[in-house]
């Protein structure tokens, strides 16, 4: 399993409909507790394949995501009755980093086959 520990690029729709609401860095520490680039914090917990976070200045503000290794996509929203709701996406940071830098090397096989 992978853990969520460490700091992660966020990037969130608001009502899923492929318009980008913005993209921040969060870091989720060890403790239960995570901040982010945009003045937010708050707590996280994950069971096995499964995170979720809410916010303490964003009342009733969740987060809920399936994580595979460096990446996590899941949904977003408010629990209040009509709240807003949205969609996000997240990858560890450096991830297309590394990648980029490993598709560089000499003999690299690259998704489309070439090289």
């Amino acid at each position: 399993m992978a853990s969520i520990v460490g700091t992660w690029q966020i990037t969130t729709d608001f009502g899923c409909d492929g318009s980008i609401a913005g993209t921040f860095d969060q870091t989720f520490k060890s403790d239960g507790t995570w901040t982010n680039s945009i003045g937010s914090k708050g707590r996280w917990f994950q069971i096995e394949g499964l995170a979720t976070w809410d916010f303490d200045n964003a009342a009733k503000l969740v987060y809920a995501a399936n994580v595979a290794g460096s990446w996590m996509a899941g949904s977003l929203g408010f629990t209040t009755a009509g709240g807003l709701k949205g969609c996000f996406g997240a990858h560890k940071a450096g991830v297309p980093g590394i990648a980029a830098a490993a598709l560089t090397k000499k003999g690299a096989a690259r998704p489309d086959g070439s090289k």
